[in-house]
C-alpha cells in the first residue's frame, strides 16, 4: 500500500466545522492585523531603571547584581538610580552566556 495515496476521512459535526472554520478565520483575520500594524514589541526608552529589567527578565535583585558584578549587563549609575540599556533586555534572552 502506497502511504501517498492513503486517505482518511473523519466525520466532524456541521456545528463543530462551521466553529473550527470560524475561529481559524479570526486567527487568520488578528495575524494579517498584526502584519499591518506598525507597532514594535519592546521598550523605547533608549534606558529603563533596573527594576524594569528585572521585570521584565523575571530575575531578582541578587542575579541582577550578580550579573552586573560579573559584567554581564552595562550598567549606569546616575545618583541614587540604576539604569540599564534598554537593549539589554533582548540580549538577555538571546546571548546564551547571560543566564
Amino acid at each position: 500500500m502506497d502511504i501517498d495515496t492513503t486517505r482518511t476521512y473523519i466525520m466532524v459535526p456541521a456545528e463543530e466545522f462551521t466553529a473550527l472554520k470560524s475561529a481559524l478565520a479570526q486567527i487568520s483575520s488578528d495575524l494579517a492585523e498584526l502584519k499591518n500594524s506598525r507597532v514594535s514589541p519592546g521598550p523605547k526608552a533608549d534606558y529603563i531603571l533596573a527594576e524594569e529589567f528585572m521585570q521584565l527578565t523575571h530575575i531578582k535583585k541578587s542575579k541582577f547584581y550578580d550579573m552586573v558584578n560579573n559584567n554581564k549587563i552595562r550598567v549606569i549609575r546616575k545618583l541614587r538610580k540604576t539604569y540599564v540599556l534598554a537593549t539589554e533586555v533582548k540580549r538577555y534572552f538571546i546571548d546564551p552566556e547571560m543566564s
